[in-house]
This record gives C-alpha cells, sequence and structure tokens, in this order.
C-alpha cells in the first residue's frame, strides 16, 4: 500500500515585532501534513533560508531600514510535499539618532 502524503494548507502569518535588525514573525498551524516550515528572505541582492520547526521564528542580523521579501511555506514530512507559501515585505526600522539636549 502506497501512503499518500496530504499537501498542507497555507498558512496565516503575521509580523509581530520589527526592530532595526531584526524582524519577528508567528503563523497558525496549516490544514495538513506539516513537519516544519521553510522561512526565506531576501533583500534584493542575496536570499537566506532557514528550517523551523515552531510556528514563530525572529529573523536577526538584517539592516536598518532594509527591504525584505520574507515568504514562510509549511513543509510534509517527507521532506517535499509543500502547502501554498505565503509572503510579505517588511522595512526594519531605521536607526534614529537624538542629539543630546543641553543642560
Amino acid at each position: 500500500m502506497v501512503s499518500k502524503t496530504m499537501k498542507p494548507k497555507k498558512i496565516n502569518l503575521s509580523v509581530t515585532e520589527i526592530t532595526t535588525s531584526s524582524i519577528s514573525l508567528n503563523w497558525t498551524e496549516p490544514l495538513g501534513n506539516s513537519s516544519f516550515y521553510r522561512v526565506q528572505w531576501t533583500n534584493g541582492s542575496s536570499t537566506l533560508n532557514k528550517s523551523v520547526f515552531d510556528k514563530t521564528t525572529t529573523i536577526s542580523n538584517l539592516t536598518a531600514g532594509g527591504s525584505y521579501n520574507i515568504k514562510v511555506t509549511a513543509v510534509a514530512a517527507d521532506d517535499q510535499t509543500e502547502g501554498e507559501s505565503v509572503s510579505t515585505v517588511k522595512y526594519t526600522s531605521k536607526l534614529t539618532w537624538k542629539a543630546p539636549q543641553p543642560s
């Protein structure tokens, strides 16, 4: 008997925090068989990715004020069957400098 892997459905992605050097994400577990999540981000010149086994992650070591295209995909236990990817574009916070106040 051949077992068929049920394709994971689309996740519901939320951005929970943005700093000058990181973007934090969380998402709901999709219907279907998902074993882990593939998180990919690009700033236009380079693309990085990581596998995540929880429903939350923080992408770190980002450039302040940079634009990042982030994509999260649920992946089934067979490591091949993928659900529909969800993408968002976010900017990290810009560095701000405040002049010291005269005393």
